[in-house]
């Protein structure tokens, strides 16, 4: 018997398909001949991948967990050796499952490395988490084998197109001789609107300025900008952009009739422009630096992490290169610049702090000859430029209260890096490694019961410090300097039970993938508590930059391989509260979000066919059906909308500011997701 012939499918002309209009797929097409122009046929798309077996992932999956388990005991191991190899094959479902215990290793007295050098798109980077080098070459191979697996119905990133990088623009770019701040600058009502913004809701976590100095600038700008000497119109703008960082979408429309995103163009252009003018890079004073601080932290979630981090180095740079590493008692300067310089190298601290272990590293350390002792305990008209005698701090709550709470951490963090194995011991910890091991790999053991005095301590010391200097009386300040240690010693307490301890060990926690997938809820919901708390006293803004795409990305993907279950349920519910505390996330008019969009989607197609065989029925929440039509909305206008300036606005930016800042969203797709990204435990404060 004859095979039957098969036809070459027609498509539609390049015209019709660039204008999004039906083709008749005539040659020449009735389109063509009336627009009077040659009907040129369309190129195939290239063929999509073919699968790879699941079973090449599972066998990557099982060289995963035996890279995991190299740094466990023997005594948990040979029980799941099978004559298949090390897992078995056939998928195994929740109910089912057996606690898996470890595979047996040659028992080793060395370390393993704790970093790895990372080949990305961008260039290499080094991660130095114990627990991530270990894993990383795995996960990766995992990654590009899930990525050949059929889309299916989300066909919307068709086309992959990467929005150009401007973090070389970031505060490199040429002056630009046309452009005068003063068109920049607000309106006198404005900048003292900005200038009380910015008192209230962001001085009191940074106070890395003295207000009653910086106030008479704030009066002279807004009558001529022009007369304010360069350095001091850069920390101008800097303040604005922080004061408009602060804002919602809504209060900022309301407060100033423009929206959040020009706003943020328009001063963040002021703030560089003016940086530039004054040459921060060899001009060296206090104001520059105060700028360069708080526009570094204006840029926070809007721009490239990496890119932010290596800034940030640049700071913490110059303020060595001015010696704010140096106690300005040893150097024998005024009181007033003594404690300014103080305030500012701790800033400075946090800031590199937060950068790097957003950048998958942990804190750099201190230099060995500093001795720039922490801020008093002073408000700033305690202080005066002309004062000759020291001032004594006071005894009590003063509006240091949250950033003495802070650098006190910051400092006990940054020592415990100078722990021997300290990181080694905590990513060892979060794999489920017990510190009452007996044959815990050598060095990592003492390491673990000294993280665990370390964690007692820190909790003793910020006590301390809460009941002499922070009052909840004394407002938001205090209040928010008041969930600091709380949430943070609950958070790192639970991430490091042991994992035989968990109360899922044995039903849903059985290895310790599963109890990396409860590490990235705990992270996430005490994220989301964090911010509620920070909510209620209008400083949500500074958990805003938290917030990481990839990671939200990793525990989709995690929730897509568990739909059922309560560590499930409980994800679920944090992707819920993510959604109403990111609206962001429904804007898919910015290529990450309509990718994340699609991740979610998938996760909740996933958890809703389970639900529904196993005869129950699936209550669908509001933001799941919000993203469905969202999507469907979106497919709807790729398909039939005839202008190709509509169809590029799909993957495209549609605010001039989120144009400028494309290096944090348009960079970012699927191959980007680390599982490096989680960082320190400490980050979520």
């Amino acid at each position: 018997m004859s095979t039957p012939q098969r036809y070459a499918r027609v498509l539609a002309c390049a015209l019709c398909q660039h204008r999004k209009i039906k083709c008749d797929r005539n040659e020449p097409c009735s389109n063509c001949v009336k627009a009077d122009v040659p009907c040129t046929p369309s190129t195939p798309a290239p063929p999509r991948k073919r699968r790879r077996p699941n079973q090449d992932l599972r066998e990557r999956l099982a060289r995963c967990e035996e890279l995991l388990v190299q740094y466990s005991g023997p005594d948990q191991a040979a029980a799941t050796r099978t004559s298949e190899g090390a897992f078995p094959l056939t998928p195994v479902t929740n109910s089912g499952r057996q606690p898996e215990a470890p595979i047996s290793q040659p028992a080793s007295n060395d370390l393993r490395p704790s970093c790895i050098l990372v080949h990305g798109d961008d260039g290499p980077r080094l991660v130095d988490s114990y627990l991530w080098a270990s894993l990383y070459g795995e996960l990766q191979s995992m990654r590009e084998i899930v990525e050949t697996e059929d889309t299916g119905d989300i066909h919307v990133l068709a086309s992959e197109e990467t929005i150009p990088d401007s973090s070389v623009d970031l505060l490199f770019s040429g002056d630009d001789p046309s452009t005068n701040v003063a068109d920049l600058q607000p309106d006198p009502v404005h900048a003292f609107r900005l200038w009380q913004l910015f008192l209230d809701r962001v001085n009191p976590l940074t106070k890395i300025i003295h207000a009653p100095t910086v106030q008479p600038y704030v009066l002279e700008a807004a009558a001529n900008i022009s007369s304010v000497p360069v350095q001091q119109q850069g920390l101008l703008f800097s303040i604005y952009t922080m004061a408009i960082v602060s804002l919602s979408d809504r209060e900022c429309l309301k407060l100033f009739d423009m929206s959040r995103d020009i706003a943020l163009h328009k001063y963040t252009l002021g703030a560089k422009l003016s940086l530039i003018r004054c040459n921060f890079l060899k001009n060296y004073n206090m104001v520059t630096l105060q700028a360069l601080i708080l526009f570094l932290c204006s840029l926070e979630g809007r721009y490239d992490r990496y890119a932010s981090w290596i800034i940030s180095g640049i700071i913490m740079r110059i303020a060595q290169k001015m010696g704010y590493h140096r106690d300005g008692e040893v150097l024998n300067l005024s009181p007033f610049e003594t404690e300014m310089r103080r305030r500012i190298w701790w800033g400075v601290v946090v800031q590199d702090s937060n950068h790097a272990m957003a950048s998958d590293l942990t804190p750099s350390l201190l230099p060995t000859n500093s001795d720039t002792k922490e801020p008093q305990n002073l408000n700033d008209a305690d202080l005066f430029p002309n004062a000759t005698e020291p001032v004594r701090p006071r005894e009590g709550p003063t509006e240091m209260a949250f950033c003495i709470i802070l650098h006190r951490l910051y400092r006990l963090t940054i020592d415990a890096q100078k722990e021997p194995n300290g990181e080694l011991a905590l990513g060892a910890a979060m794999l489920g490694q017990n510190h009452d091991s007996k044959n815990i790999v050598n060095g990592i053991q003492s390491s673990l019961t000294d993280s665990g005095s370390h964690i007692v301590m820190m909790d003793r010391i910020l006590q301390d410090l809460e009941k002499k200097y922070v009052d909840p009386k004394a407002g938001n300040t205090h209040i928010a300097a008041l969930s600091i240690r709380p949430m943070l010693m609950k958070k790192v307490t639970q991430m490091l039970i042991p994992i035989q301890e968990q109360p899922e060990w044995g039903t849903e926690i059985l290895n310790p993938e599963d109890n990396i997938f409860k590490v990235l809820i705990v992270a996430h919901e005490y994220g989301c508590d964090a911010y509620e708390r920070m909510l209620a006293v209008r400083f949500e803004w500074c958990m805003k930059p938290l917030f990481q795409l990839e990671t939200f990305a990793a525990l989709t993907g995690q929730l897509c391989q568990r739909p059922t279950g309560l560590l499930s349920d409980r994800g679920w519910k944090v992707v819920e509260m993510l959604h109403k505390q990111h609206p962001e996330l429904f804007d898919m008019t910015q290529k990450p979000y309509m990718v994340q969009a699609q991740y979610t989607l998938k996760a909740w197609k996933a958890r809703e066919t389970a639900i529904t065989q196993a005869g129950q029925i699936v209550e669908r929440p509001t933001f799941i059906t919000q993203l469905q039509d969202t999507m469907l909305s979106l497919d709807s206008q790729s398909t039939w909308k005839t202008s190709s300036d509509t169809s590029l606005a799909l993957v495209q930016p549609e605010s001039q500011q989120m144009t400028e800042l494309e290096d944090f969203l348009g960079g970012y797709n699927p191959s980007d997701l680390t599982w490096g990204t989680w960082g320190d435990p400490l980050n979520d404060i």
